[in-house]
């Protein structure tokens, strides 16, 4: 009788516990689906892609990072960006068939990402690019397989977090293409 209700506690303790650990990630992943957004062109079946993925790091998100922080001891220097800054930014998985052109952090960069939100464009401020030498923290934020994305980290230091509302929209442009992908907030 006793190894029968040990076996049906230990039964019920395993399964509450895989229980709250979807419930989780459940809540994180309905987060992401909410701020992440995607874009592409295709020129054609046979000449290559331009492709982004955008997540806005909204107080949302950096609330459950925070969350996270405290209960898994997830270590704050293994987060991309700032937790504490009231700045807009973006994580951006970009992908363009043209090696020359792929790269947005450069000084000669075709590229312009701009954010329009309440009739008022902000030009990015700053372009960081992410590193892939732990692709399990990039796994964390992108929903899409990025495999041959590069990761970059876009700020814009005059548009705060409090600031924005409506509809706000991201554009990556350049004089080949333009993506563009949309939030209600």
């Amino acid at each position: 009788m006793i190894k029968y209700l040990f076996l049906v506690s230990l039964f019920l303790l395993v399964f509450t516990s895989c229980n709250t650990i979807t419930e989780k990630n459940t809540n994180y992943s309905s987060i992401l689906n909410k701020y992440s957004k995607t874009d592409n062109k295709y020129k054609d079946l046979f000449d290559g892609n331009l492709t982004m993925e955008v997540i806005f790091i909204s107080n949302e998100i950096k609330d459950a990072l925070k969350k996270d922080i405290k209960e898994n001891k997830l270590r704050k220097e293994n987060i991309p960006f700032s937790i504490d800054k009231e700045n807009a930014s973006f994580l951006l998985a970009f992908y363009y068939y043209d090696q020359k052109l792929n790269n947005l952090d450069r000084d000669n960069t075709t590229w312009n990402i701009t954010v329009k939100n309440n009739q008022t464009t902000y030009k990015s401020t700053k372009i960081t690019k992410l590193f892939k030498s732990n692709y399990k923290i990039f796994k964390k934020y992108f929903l899409n397989n990025q495999r041959f994305s590069t990761f970059y980290l876009v700020e814009f230091k005059n548009l705060k977090l409090n600031m924005i509302n409506g509809n706000m929209n991201f554009v990556l442009s350049s004089i080949n293409a333009a993506l563009r992908v949309a939030w209600r907030l």
